[in-house]
C-alpha cells in the first residue's frame, strides 16, 4: 500500500478513527477541525472521543510524528495529497439532510487548492478529495459541481465517495478489516490506485459510481434498522404467547442458505408463491388478535403491492398496447402459479385493455391441479387463451416484453426481436442488453 500525505477534515468519531488508523499505517496525517479543543487534544496525544484503543493509537502516532492536527484548512490541504471529509451530516427539522458542514469544508479545500497552484500542472498528480460523510445519492456530484468545477476541468482534483462502516466499540478493527468496501468515483477514468493508501490492503474493494456508493451506505443502515424492527416485532408476538423469541431468532440465524444470505436480497420480481403471501398475512392477523402492534410486518404486503404497481407503470410508460410476459410461474423451474406476480400483472393489464400474450414452457392449463388450478382460475380465468405454445406466436411486432424468468435461450430472442421491441427485465438478465431491442431493468 503506497504511503501518502493525508488531511482529514472533521475530528469527530469517524475522523478521529480514520486519522489515527491511517497514521498507524505509516501515512503522514494532518487532522483539521474548527473545534480547537479537539485539535489541542490530538496534538497533546489524546483522543477527542472514547473508543477502545484509540487513545493509545493517537499517542503513539503523535509521538512518532505521523499525526498532528490544526484548525487551519489551508494549512491541512497544503500538507496533503489526499483530503478526506468526515464532517457530520445532521438532520434538519424536517428530517432532510443538512449538508452545511460538508459544503463549508468543500469550499475551504477548493479555495486552498486554487490559492496554491502547483509549480507544474502538467506533471503534478491531481489532489484527491474523498467524502466519507454520509450523504444521499447525488450529493457528492452536486457538491463537486458547486465547488470544484474549475479544478476538475483543469485536472487539478479527483472526487471520490468512500462510505464508512465503523461500529462503535470495534472501529479500529473495522477500519483495518472492513466488512464491506466500495468507492464511488466521479470520473469514469478514476482508479483505486489514487487512494490506495486510504483503503485497507486486505479489503475486497469495488470501484462504482458516486451514487451507487452513496446509496449503499443508506441501504446498509436501513437494512439494519429493518432487522432490528423485525426482530423486536417477532419478540413482541413471542412475548404475547409466552415464547422466548431470542431462541426463535437464534435458530432463524442458523439458516445461512436463505435467511442470512443474498438469496432474497435481489431487486426484481415482487414476492409471491404459496408461502410468503399467506404466511405474512396470517402473522399480521395473529398479531392483531393479540393486540400486538407490528408496523414493519404490516407494511410488507403494501410494499409488495406497490412494487407490482411500479412494474405496471413501467409497462404503461412504454405506450405499446401489446405486452408479452416471458415467464408466469412465481419461481423458475416450476409451474406453480399461486401468488404469482406475473399472473397478477396479466390480470391488471387485461383490465386496462392491453393485449397480453404469455410464454412459459413449464405452464400448461391442463396440467394444473388442486390449489394451483383454483388460484389460476380465480385470478386469470382466460389463461388458456393467453398462453402461447411457442415463442413466435407470443412475440407480436413492437410489443413490450416483460421478462420474469430466463425461460428461453438468448439466441432465440435475438432471432425473433428487433429495435421495435422493448424489454423490461425483472429477472436481472443483463445479457438482454445485447439484443437489438431497447432495454430497461425494473430496479436498475
Amino acid at each position: 500500500m503506497e504511503l501518502s500525505r493525508i488531511s482529514v477534515f472533521g475530528l469527530g468519531y469517524v475522523g478521529s478513527v480514520t486519522s489515527a488508523c491511517l497514521a498507524e499505517s505509516g501515512n503522514h496525517v494532518c487532522g483539521c477541525d474548527v473545534a480547537s479543543a479537539k485539535v489541542d487534544l490530538i496534538n497533546a496525544g489524546g483522543s477527542p472521543i472514547s473508543e477502545p484503543g484509540l487513545d493509545e493509537l493517537v499517542r503513539a502516532n503523535v509521538k512518532a510524528g505521523r499525526l498532528r492536527a490544526t484548525t487551519d484548512a489551508a494549512e491541512a490541504v497544503a500538507e496533503s495529497q489526499i483530503s478526506i471529509v468526515c464532517v457530520g451530516t445532521p438532520s434538519q427539522a424536517s428530517g432532510a439532510l443538512d449538508l452545511r458542514f460538508v459544503e463549508t469544508v468543500a469550499g475551504e479545500i477548493a479555495d486552498a487548492l486554487r490559492n496554491s497552484p502547483p509549480a507544474d500542472e502538467a506533471t503534478t498528480k491531481p489532489h484527491a478529495v474523498i467524502f466519507r460523510s454520509t450523504m444521499l445519492p447525488g450529493s457528492t456530484r452536486q457538491v463537486a459541481g458547486k465547488y470544484f468545477a474549475d479544478l476538475l476541468e483543469k485536472g487539478r482534483v479527483e472526487i471520490y465517495f468512500y462510505p464508512e462502516f465503523l461500529r462503535q466499540g470495534s472501529a479500529i478493527a473495522d477500519f483495518a478489516d472492513p466488512s464491506l468496501a466500495a468507492v464511488g468515483a466521479l470520473n469514469d477514468t478514476a482508479t483505486l490506485e489514487t487512494i490506495a493508501s486510504v483503503i485497507s490492503a486486505d479489503s475486497d474493494c469495488e470501484l462504482v459510481s458516486l451514487e451507487t456508493a452513496e446509496l449503499l451506505k443508506y441501504a446498509c443502515n436501513a437494512f439494519h434498522a429493518a432487522k432490528v424492527s423485525f426482530a423486536n416485532e417477532i419478540g413482541r408476538i413471542g412475548k404475547a404467547v409466552d415464547v422466548d423469541s431470542s431462541i426463535v431468532m437464534s435458530l432463524l440465524c442458523r439458516d445461512q442458505r436463505l435467511n442470512i444470505s443474498p438469496y432474497y436480497l435481489r431487486p426484481g420480481t415482487p414476492y409471491g408463491g404459496s408461502c410468503l403471501p399467506k404466511d405474512v398475512s396470517a402473522l399480521m392477523r395473529f398479531a392483531r388478535s393479540l393486540n400486538v402492534s407490528t408496523p414493519t410486518l404490516d407494511s410488507l404486503s403494501d410494499s409488495n403491492q406497490r412494487h407490482l404497481e411500479h412494474l405496471i407503470e413501467r409497462i404503461e410508460h412504454r405506450g405499446s398496447r401489446d405486452v408479452v410476459l416471458l415467464g408466469l410461474a412465481f419461481k423458475a423451474g416450476t409451474d406453480d402459479l399461486r401468488g404469482s406476480a406475473m399472473l397478477e400483472t396479466a390480470a391488471a393489464l387485461l383490465l386496462r385493455d392491453y393485449r397480453v400474450s404469455i410464454f412459459d414452457p413449464l405452464v400448461s392449463p391442463e396440467n394444473l391441479v388442486g390449489a394451483n388450478e383454483r388460484f389460476a382460475a380465480l385470478k386469470l380465468p382466460q389463461l388458456d387463451t393467453l398462453l402461447c405454445a411457442d415463442l413466435d406466436a407470443a412475440l407480436s411486432a413492437g410489443a413490450t416484453v416483460v421478462v420474469s424468468k430466463a425461460c428461453v435461450e438468448l439466441e432465440e430472442l435475438r432471432a425473433r426481436t428487433n429495435s421495435e421491441h422493448h424489454f423490461i427485465d425483472v429477472a436481472h438478465w443483463p445479457e438482454l442488453r445485447k439484443l437489438e431491442a431497447s432495454y430497461e431493468g425494473i430496479c436498475w
